[in-house]
């Protein structure tokens, strides 16, 4: 290039390439389960930034240990995203809906990928013989032998399905007295420095920005604010204390207590993404139109009801009004959620309920249901058939729900065979019934279903059964309703020349 070139001042300058800036926030306000952070008004909020933390344990033990289904996840109680006076996102029970969401993997990916950061670590194994074992172990310099499965639960048959005491991240020991129990990895001790330190992507917890980059730029009038709640710890971490695996006894259940654990050194790492100035220019005068800038994201939409008690050899029928007048509904999804009792029958152990905590979805042997939308209902007959719920699931996630047959299929053919043994923990236990009202559009608005003057009604049936009948577990207990519902929402940004004013509208 000449020197008459570089004074050829009639050539447009070439755009600047994109540059990322990571940055750690600390919280601006902070207490034991509830942090709040404030993020610059600079380039593009990315969807890979991440919650990072740790975990303390209020003893030295090292017997904590996180949940291996979910892992961490099953941590975050509430996230809101907010800019100035308006809320784009306010989540409750995040972990259900991100649970779903966001670690629907193959399990070797899900273990791999997302136990590198999440730290669950859930591996499963079927029975091929009466003499097969668990994959032998170093612990330390000892030399460890696992019993026999038939062994470490009794109720198991050749052929069922099991949790792999081996390779997943906690060992429970035998179904009864918890013999053999052992964390496998990602303990959580008293000392910080020993312990795992976690990431969370905003993109699990933060629908607006899952799938695309949100302009902070635009915000510089409103305070940009992330706020995250965490459930108390014996929501998501397991005790393996010899006191708490003794599952012959009541609510013996391997859960750590409330305050057994909690979250430290909480902080965000922040991609903030610098587009060329002429790009981020070129968004700035939009919103000097008439109309604004408009941003389209999704919000989710958690609507609480309870079941009560059914009673014995009868149908059970509820009806669920769940509102979304008005409002561009694209999915919903029903997470059924018992107490940790439900699990434990007369005669039998808590076992069951070690496995995934309070992070279970419960199943019903005989369960069906229905949607009515605008007044007219989706299926011309009630879903009854577990595989037939499962495609739906599928529908609503964008590929097939990624669980062991058990885990999702529990009815009575399926748990009477022993498949997989109730005294497990899987069997069961992630049976989540969705409905798809996508039409089809790759848009967010306009991909939905609009919903007018009738409210959305959710219409489920159970047969009631009070007493377990071989591995069938009962199926009159109250039950808590999460339906996690995602709709259209419309964030427009002016310039008013006084400054930006946001107005968000479903």
């Amino acid at each position: 290039m000449s020197l008459q070139d570089l004074s050829d001042y009639n050539e447009p300058i070439a755009q600047s390439q994109m540059d990322i800036r990571t940055e750690y926030v600390e919280p601006i306000n902070a207490n034991l389960h509830k942090y709040t952070f404030r993020l610059d008004q600079s380039g593009y909020l990315d969807e890979n930034s991440m919650l990072t933390f740790k975990l303390l344990a209020s003893d030295g033990t090292g017997k904590y240990r996180a949940n291996c289904w979910n892992g961490v996840l099953g941590g975050i109680k509430r996230v809101i995203f907010q800019v100035g006076d308006n809320v784009l996102n306010d989540i409750q029970e995040i972990y259900k809906y991100a649970t779903l969401k966001n670690m629907n993997l193959p399990p070797t990916m899900r273990n791999k990928k997302l136990g590198h950061y999440l730290g669950n670590q859930f591996h499963t194994h079927a029975i091929d013989s009466a003499s097969d074992v668990a994959k032998n172990f170093y612990s330390g310099d000892v030399f460890t032998t696992y019993p026999v499965y038939n062994t470490q639960d009794t109720n198991a048959r050749v052929g069922s399905i099991a949790t792999d005491v081996a390779r997943s991240g906690i060992n429970f020991g035998k179904f009864d007295d918890g013999a053999g129990r052992t964390v496998n990895s990602g303990n959580i001790t008293n000392n910080a420095d020993n312990n795992q330190q976690y990431g969370i992507p905003l993109g699990f917890l933060i629908p607006a920005i899952r799938g695309q980059k949100v302009p902070l730029f635009l915000f510089q009038d409103q305070r940009i604010l992330i706020t995250v709640e965490f459930n108390t710890s014996e929501k998501y971490v397991n005790n393996m204390a010899d006191a708490e695996c003794v599952y012959s006894t009541d609510g013996k259940v391997a859960t750590a207590s409330s305050t057994a654990v909690v979250p430290t050194e909480v902080r965000l790492v922040v991609d903030y993404i610098i587009m060329p100035s002429e790009i981020q220019n070129e968004v700035v005068e939009q919103t000097k139109k008439q109309g604004g800038y408009r941003l389209e994201f999704y919000d989710v939409v958690n609507v609480e009801k309870n079941i009560p008690v059914g009673t014995n050899g009868t149908i059970q029928q509820i009806e669920h009004r769940i509102g979304q007048n008005g409002r561009e509904v694209h999915n919903i999804m029903m997470w059924k959620e018992g107490q940790a009792s439900d699990l434990k029958v007369v005669g039998d152990n808590a076992k069951s309920s070690a496995l995934l905590l309070g992070q279970h979805c419960r199943g019903f042997e005989e369960e069906e249901y229905n949607c009515e939308v605008n007044g007219r209902e989706e299926f011309p007959e009630f879903k009854f058939n577990p595989v037939s719920q499962w495609n739906e699931m599928g529908e609503v996630l964008g590929s097939s729900f990624k669980v062991d047959r058990p885990m999702y299929c529990n009815d009575s053919n399926t748990s009477s065979t022993i498949l997989c043994s109730r005294n497990d923990g899987m069997l069961g236990n992630m049976k989540p019934l969705g409905l798809s009202l996508r039409n089809g559009e790759p848009l967010i608005v306009g991909g939905g279903r609009q919903i007018g003057n009738y409210p959305i009604v959710w219409k489920w049936r159970r047969k009631c059964v009070d007493t377990a009948v071989q591995n069938c577990r009962k199926s009159n207990t109250t039950v808590k309703c999460s339906y996690f519902i995602e709709v259209s929402r419309v964030a427009n940004i002016m310039n008013t020349g006084r400054g930006m004013n946001v107005i968000v509208s479903y």
